[in-house]
């Protein structure tokens, strides 16, 4: 009798042994008899194994490790954000999907990585080697990772656009996708990220006081937060005002409806090749632009971290820095000659 990963032999003549067995991650097949011997009749002895195999698979013996990392992750899907959900999933899914039904043990995570660091970069497989550590450890199967060691790269930022960068991309999507158009301002103005703007509803801006509120069920942290519509942006705000609070800011077949968790990235990043740009310029990089543009133009470190929405002034300038930007000003006119 087969249950899952187990297997209950249970022969006729009850003068014979009965026992759980199953086939371990390392091919090595392990049985227990757990006391089911004891019963008198068929029955009680079918209940008897019945309860053994259910002690198993809740303590996790003997169950295929992938079962178990998918167990796992979904077991959390209630608890994590959604990004953060597939994120941890679909990284299972490419591991087990390489692993292609072999038994799951420490020689193959290995060759797994290897194979990885062939073809992605260093910062792709260190959250590889984070969050799959996280799930083996989860399921009790921490030691299988352990021979891998921990990657070292520098990441950075997307890079900033500039300012004949920014005309060159305005022209072209004005033209030819607006709406797309609005949602890179909306990024560039309110440092509004892609998974936030893509469930933010005209509801949720403030004409009144031009102000946008990020609520807790759209902000990245969970926590509402808001942030101000600059003057420059304010008449492309203010057409959205005839519309439905309901609806959605960036839409497409239904303004009832979000778009797709990556629409705006994956669309933008059409536009990018398109115009030829390389792969360091993403929809981000609206962000990083609008955060350049408002050192040059003097705005205050303080105003700069309420609208990044950035919990210090310590953050800020780490943020900055990595963009190469720093206030420097004084220092480029006034240095001293030899």
């Amino acid at each position: 009798m087969k249950i899952g990963p187990y297997r209950i032999y249970c022969p006729d003549d009850l003068s014979r042994p009965w026992f759980v067995w199953w086939v371990d991650e390392n091919g090595v097949r392990r049985r227990v008899k757990g006391g089911i011997n004891r019963a008198r009749t068929r029955a009680e002895r079918m209940a008897a194994a019945l309860a053994l195999v259910e002690r198993l698979r809740l303590e996790g013996v003997g169950e295929d490790v992938g079962a178990r990392l998918v167990d796992w992750i979904e077991s959390r899907r209630g608890e994590l954000r959604r990004k953060s959900y597939q994120t941890i999933r679909s990284k299972i899914d490419v591991f087990l999907r390489w692993v292609g039904g072999r038994p799951v043990a420490a020689e193959v995570v290995g060759e797994f990585f290897e194979w990885l660091s062939a073809r992605r970069s260093g910062c792709t497989v260190a959250a590889y080697r984070r969050f799959l550590g996280q799930a083996f450890r989860a399921v009790g199967a921490g030691e299988l990772i352990e021979g891998v060691a921990p990657v070292r790269f520098s990441s950075s930022p997307a890079k900033y656009f500039q300012r004949h960068q920014v005309e060159q991309i305005r022209d072209y999507l004005a033209e030819c996708d607006p709406v797309l158009w609005l949602a890179c301002q909306f990024c560039y103005y309110c440092f509004i990220r892609p998974g936030e703007l893509r469930l933010l509803r005209v509801g949720d801006i403030q004409f009144d006081d031009w102000k946008i509120c990020v609520p807790a069920r759209v902000a990245k942290n969970g926590k509402q937060q808001y942030v101000t519509i600059p003057v420059a942006f304010r008449s492309e705000v203010l057409k959205l005002a005839r519309r439905r609070p309901a609806e959605y800011v960036v839409w497409v077949s239904d303004p009832l409806k979000p778009v797709s968790v990556n629409w705006i990235s994956r669309r933008f990043r059409r536009v990018l090749d398109e115009l030829g740009f390389p792969k360091e310029y993403k929809f981000y990089s609206w962000k990083h632009t609008g955060a350049v543009a408002c050192v040059r133009a003097g705005v205050g470190v303080k105003e700069l971290q309420v609208q990044l929405r950035h919990h210090s002034l310590e953050e800020v300038d780490k943020y900055l820095r990595q963009l190469g930007v720093a206030d420097l000003q004084g220092l480029e006119a006034n240095f001293p000659g030899i």
